[in-house]
């Protein structure tokens, strides 16, 4: 009997006692394994690897730049949450959507596309092959 391959990449990995126990209360907690758990927080945390591993990556190469890179971006992050904390003590919930995404925001909705004399009441359609 032959088992179907996994698109997943087994690992066997060594964590802190308090590392386990974490994992073990979201999988109970969640209804899973606690490799799934971990896993599916991975994923879920991959952005954040990916960037720190490009850091590390250009850190071996441009160390200082990659410290002063780092400091303007806890700079803007202060700055970011100077901003939030002025915001809840004058009462504005949440961000605008442009800062809480990094992205602009999305302009109105279009306009529903309105075709001549169909969208007129008087509009009766003439039989197919008729001038």
């Amino acid at each position: 009997m032959t088992s179907t391959p996994t698109p997943n990449v087994r690992l066997t990995i060594s964590v802190t006692p308090e590392v386990h126990a974490t994992f073990k209360r979201l999988a109970d907690a969640s209804g899973m394994s606690i490799s799934r758990a971990m896993g599916e927080w991975l994923l879920d945390t991959i952005e954040g690897a990916e960037f720190m591993a490009g850091m590390v990556e250009k850190a071996r190469s441009a160390p200082r730049q990659v410290v002063q890179e780092m400091h303007a971006m806890s700079l803007g992050t202060a700055d970011l949450l100077t901003g939030l904390l002025a915001d809840l003590r004058t009462g504005k919930k949440g961000l605008p959507p442009e800062r809480a995404t990094g992205r602009p925001a999305a302009g109105p909705s279009p306009r529903p596309v309105i075709r001549g004399d169909k969208s007129s009441p008087k509009y009766t359609p003439k039989p197919r092959g008729a001038k």
